[in-house]
């Protein structure tokens, strides 16, 4: 165990890229532990190199979220290495845009297996953790599209959706073991995964529809939804649980 008590030992997926990293690096900037795992090898080295060129922690992994047994090892590993886990990001995510006349069932199960199961199999083993532990925090990436439906992504829309439900449950189920979990929902933000499976035209085009319709009038940063994730971690969060918070430029509005 080399965990200074006062360090929160925060584990992020996704974190070679886009959000992922962004929030790697301002939770690690902030004094946390970070255990940053992605299935992009190069993205997680430099965002490991980036954390780590500042004198922080930062323990990768090179993971595939839909393989449960790599993800059980892992974690366990974190929790041998740093004696605890506090936290968890759970943001791992891609797209595979399609018409759902044309949706291929290996698109459709790529969506969901790396969202939904991805999140199921590192939110089972950490919880076990936390409950040990009496204590915990988990944020969740959903999205806007958990609540209002997107043509040509009915894979990323249920996807989304699902985590949603997963993070109410969740929060339900782990609130007497003083273990919060929430969601964010960002609406466009300038990541890799906005730019995904479109040519540079396509992202143009999407680009300014979205602005077009954002009343904030441009896509959002994913240091924004950082500062977000680094709050619902914090104690500053500590009466909110089971709450889909949303970064998305006023997108959509309840």
């Amino acid at each position: 165990m080399v965990t200074p008590t006062d360090s929160r030992v925060t584990i992020i997926t996704g974190a070679g890229s886009g959000i992922g990293k962004a929030t790697a690096l301002r939770l690690a900037h902030a004094g946390c532990i970070i255990c940053a795992c992605d299935i992009n090898e190069e993205g997680l080295r430099e965002t490991a190199k980036a954390i780590q060129s500042s004198g922080r922690t930062c323990f990768t992994g090179r993971i595939d979220v839909r393989d449960r047994e790599s993800v059980e090892s892992w974690c366990s590993e974190v929790a041998d290495r740093f004696g605890k886990i506090d936290c968890l990001f759970s943001n791992a995510g891609l797209n595979a845009r399609s018409a759902f006349d044309e949706m291929t069932l290996t698109q459709w199960n790529l969506v969901i297996d790396t969202h939904v199961t991805g999140a199921f199999n590192f939110c089972q083993p950490v919880l076990r953790h936390m409950v040990e532990r009496r204590s915990g925090a988990i944020v969740i990436t959903s999205s806007d599209f958990a609540v209002v439906g997107v043509p040509n992504a009915a894979n990323y829309c249920a996807a989304k959706t699902a985590l949603y439900s997963l993070t109410k449950s969740l929060a339900l189920e782990f609130a007497s073991y003083g273990i919060r979990v929430n969601a964010i929902g960002p609406g466009p933000i300038d990541t890799p995964l906005l730019r995904s499976g479109r040519t540079q035209e396509q992202y143009e085009s999407a680009r300014r529809n979205f602005e077009s319709r954002l009343p904030i009038k441009r896509l959002g940063q994913p240091e924004e939804v950082a500062a977000v994730v680094e709050f619902l971690l914090s104690s500053g969060a500590a009466y909110i649980t089971g709450q889909l918070v949303q970064p998305n430029g006023g997108q959509v509005i309840w």
